[in-house]
């Protein structure tokens, strides 16, 4: 809306990897304000083979390499849902007693007082079990690795039904490339 019609209504649009000469030109010329991030080094690693094991399994054995291979700091693991967060905190569960590891949900439907609980920095070390609502929206303190199952719930439409759906399917390169910077925001990961 032009500023004659909505003088009142103000845009602002933000982002860390949006390209703002694009945005700007659609907007007609708006004022631009660009932030120069801290963002540390990020060593990223994929897995060598296929792995057959449940989705659970293939994240308690990438995170236990992680967490024996790193000496300290949190570890954040991207899932696509509530279930299969907890499938693998069950399959995380031993090992994480072992090493005295708090091992952390965090997704939309969760009380705020949980989603602060995955957010906040710990006395010990913590695993978040997290879907995509940390891949933008929050810098979680600690976070040293991130655990990418590469997988996401996303929007769509059943024609079958005629309603809305949540399918499972695989990240865009950028998602991957914003989850893995979750590591290298306040040191090396």
């Amino acid at each position: 809306l032009r500023r004659s019609v909505r003088p009142e209504l103000q845009l602002l649009v933000m982002s860390a990897t949006l390209e703002a000469e694009p945005v700007r030109g659609f907007l007609g010329g708006c004022a631009s304000i660009r932030s120069e991030g801290r963002l540390f080094d990020v060593a990223v690693e994929h897995a060598t083979r296929d792995d057959e094991r449940p989705l659970a399994e293939q994240v308690a054995g990438a995170v236990r390499r992680v967490i024996l291979e790193e000496p300290d700091g949190d570890v954040l693991v991207f899932l696509p849902g509530a279930g299969e967060i907890r499938r693998a905190a069950d399959a995380l569960a031993p090992f994480a007693a072992s090493k005295a590891l708090a091992v952390l949900p965090l997704h939309g439907e969760l009380p705020p007082a949980e989603q602060d609980k995955a957010v906040r920095r710990a006395n010990g070390r913590k695993v978040i079990l997290s879907t995509n609502v940390a891949e933008s929206s929050v810098t979680i303190d600690g976070v040293v690795a991130v655990v990418d199952s590469g997988l996401a719930r996303i929007a769509a439409f059943s024609p079958w039904t005629g309603l809305p759906t949540l399918r499972l399917g695989k990240i865009s390169q950028a998602s991957a490339i914003q989850r893995a910077g979750r590591a290298g925001r306040t040191r090396p990961g």
